[in-house]
């Protein structure tokens, strides 16, 4: 027998539990789930929070459950299924970005909304939730993080940098862009490619704007063929929250809910008329960490900007940290983390900085 390709060598080391998943969509195999921790009656003790999984979500990212041990049709009202818990080791993790063997981590997409929510994209914090990445896959057809595509008024047209390898039937993934005042905007999802007029231009099955569109708009995203997917092992430890894509609104000055822990990323604008700020919230917990990082640049006049609640400290151990400014470029990112009485910021990264 060769091993290489049927013996004991292609065999994961794996954790399962069999859950009841809530939702009645198909479900891809290596997407992350989030157990339905507040399901029921808040004051009743019910041990199916333990055995109930949902999307992730803003409200469950704290909960990471597990992946999906294989491919499931959608059935309505829901259906049982068998999940490969945190610590199975060699099983397949659903993608959102390409991965090299061995390198960095991936964490699961949650966020507000979005069909996309529980495919894998660049993680910072490792635990619950996180994976490293066993398998060298180079998957995506096309993807843009910094914003470079656009999407005409219509809202199906859409300009990417280069459309060879997709055809119709393939999936695009939004995951935000632009937000109009007074206009459209781009909403997260997964949408199927109609048709592909040519080497830059593709058109979608359905709009992907809400509202009515005043010009052709940005957006952030990646597209594949299928479900890629890469071998992985799932880490335990303490809830690393996932991650979450946040669009800057062009209005400005108007405060965008975030998730609780885990990664913000938020994507390029074309035009920002004022700060977009983000009310930051008191942790939770002591040992709390939290992170904004932008993937493109924000246009305009305005910055993406953190407003503590309550001061906590810069990074120098003594000075109060009333917010942190000028986040308007790639890269440009703050991490903190909640000591109990207030955020620490644990570094910053790029234009960003302390005030």
């Amino acid at each position: 027998m060769d091993a290489s390709t049927n013996g004991p060598a292609q065999l994961a080391n794996v954790r399962t539990e069999w859950v009841w998943f809530e939702g009645s969509d198909a479900l891809n195999e290596g997407e992350g789930l989030c157990y339905n921790t507040d399901y029921g009656t808040a004051t009743d003790a019910d041990g199916r929070r333990h055995n109930r999984v949902e999307r992730p979500s803003g409200d469950n990212n704290m909960a990471f459950a597990g992946v999906p041990a294989r491919n499931y049709s959608a059935r309505s009202g829901g259906q049982f299924i068998e999940i490969y818990t945190p610590g199975s080791k060699g099983v397949k993790i659903a993608l959102g970005v390409d991965t090299t063997i061995n390198t960095g981590i991936l964490t699961f997409i949650a966020g507000a909304t979005g069909s996309h929510r529980g495919r894998f994209y660049t993680g910072k914090y490792v635990g619950r939730g996180s994976v490293v990445p066993r398998q060298t896959v180079t998957a995506l057809l096309e993807s843009s993080m910094t914003g470079a595509w656009s999407v005409a008024t219509d809202g199906v047209t859409l300009t990417v940098s280069s459309t060879t390898g997709l055809a119709a039937g393939d999936t695009v993934v939004l995951v935000g862009g632009e937000v109009e005042d007074g206009g459209a905007t781009v909403t997260p999802g997964k949408y199927t490619i109609s048709s592909v007029t040519n080497s830059t231009v593709l058109v979608l099955t359905a709009s992907c704007l809400s509202g009515t569109a005043l010009a052709a708009c940005t957006c952030t995203g990646f597209a594949y063929t299928g479900n890629p997917v890469c071998q992985g092992d799932l880490l335990e430890g303490d809830e690393c929250g996932g991650c979450e894509f946040l669009s800057p609104i062009n209005a400005g000055e108007v405060g965008i809910d975030y998730m609780v822990g885990g990664v913000s990323y938020v994507v390029g604008q074309n035009s920002v008329a004022a700060d977009t700020d983000v009310t930051f919230a008191q942790g939770v917990n002591p040992g709390d960490n939290k992170a904004f990082i932008c993937l493109g640049t924000i246009g305009g006049s305005g910055d993406f900007t953190v407003d503590l609640a309550t001061n906590g400290i810069r990074i120098d151990g003594s000075t109060a940290l009333a917010e942190i400014n000028a986040m308007d470029a790639a890269n440009d990112a703050c991490y903190l983390a909640f000591h109990g009485a207030r955020w620490f910021t644990q570094d910053v990264a790029g234009d960003a900085t302390e005030a």
